[in-house]
């Protein structure tokens, strides 16, 4: 037999001897195997039936002189490709997607089943699968995870293009269009596994700038994450765009920033009290900004026309 033969016999041996305890990632990536080459369906074929041959008729090995070493998986047996997927198919958990949608000024507490909770704030989209609560994806807006451990099955969260690996956490996660936030609160998070694999601990914030493909670490207070839950917001150096969608999630309105607002740096702490009336000119104030209401939305511009610092 060729290398590459000898390659995919050797692989296709491998998946039919781990077959009875395959869990649901080991199910998929065999199928994707199996999937990506003709090759690798009708050797997989011929491993399988060989060796349900040889369940079914113990002489059989022993009769042909020729079934030792490889030499005896190469006996052509046709195709039963179409049976092998099926197989497959069967064995692999249905997946049963579902979305928790919350309008802006919404939250929603959601409870699955391994005794995972996870408290989602306003303008946000969470898909979750009924069959597999160990894994979750973040489209959009703000959620607290507080996860109950399994390191054998670990919560995977995806954000983006970005994976988020628990280690026994609570911690808090916002994505916008062109950014994401990752705090730290108890416990561990690995940021990226297999890639920049950076763990979080503690007390831990990152931040991914998906414009600059940047990725930056810093330190926050771990009693402040999650803090939009009682409606305190802690920042430390972050463009007050960030401030901005924090405050659109709690209210339904549309918060703008002229005049270069968006880029300036801020830090403090801001208090939200419920009405967006009172909140939006106090954070105007904090920030030393101009803001307006023009009946449809709230904008906020630098002090008497000065530009952005």
């Amino acid at each position: 037999m060729t290398s590459e033969r000898n390659r995919v016999v050797d692989q296709a041996i491998a998946w039919h001897l781990r077959r009875d305890e395959m869990d649901d990632a080991d199910w998929r990536a065999f199928i994707i195997w199996l999937e990506a080459s003709p090759l690798h369906a009708t050797t997989y074929d011929e491993i399988a039936l060989q060796d349900h041959l040889a369940v079914q008729e113990p002489a059989f090995s022993a009769v042909n002189d020729n079934a030792r070493g490889r030499g005896w998986w190469a006996v052509g047996f046709g195709t039963a490709t179409a049976a092998a997927v099926a197989i497959g198919f069967l064995a692999l958990p249905v997946s049963q997607p579902y979305s928790i949608v919350t309008q802006a000024g919404e939250m929603r507490v959601v409870a699955l089943g391994d005794g995972t909770r996870i408290e989602l704030n306003g303008a946000t989209r969470l898909n979750l699968d009924r069959h597999n609560p160990r894994i979750a994806t973040l489209e959009r807006g703000e959620a607290m995870f507080s996860v109950r451990h399994n390191p054998a099955k670990p919560f995977v969260l995806q954000v983006g293009a970005r994976t988020i690996e628990d280690l026994g956490t609570l911690f808090n996660v916002s994505k916008t269009e062109h950014r994401i936030d990752v705090q730290v609160a108890e416990g561990a998070v690995m940021f990226q596994p297999g890639k920049e694999a950076i763990t979080l601990r503690p007390g831990t914030a990152l931040s991914v700038d998906e414009d600059r493909k940047s990725v930056a670490v810093s330190r926050v207070a771990a009693d402040g994450v999650g803090g939009w839950r009682r409606g305190v917001l802690s920042y430390s150096n972050v463009p007050l765009a960030v401030v901005r969608d924090a405050v659109e999630r709690r209210y339904r309105l549309d918060l703008t920033l002229v005049g270069g607002l968006s880029e300036r740096r801020f830090t403090g702490m801001v208090h939200l009290t419920g009405q967006a009336k009172r909140d939006v000119p106090h954070l105007a104030a904090l920030i030393g900004a101009d803001w307006r209401n023009d009946g449809t939305r709230w904008i906020l511009s630098p002090k008497n026309g000065a530009a952005a610092r």
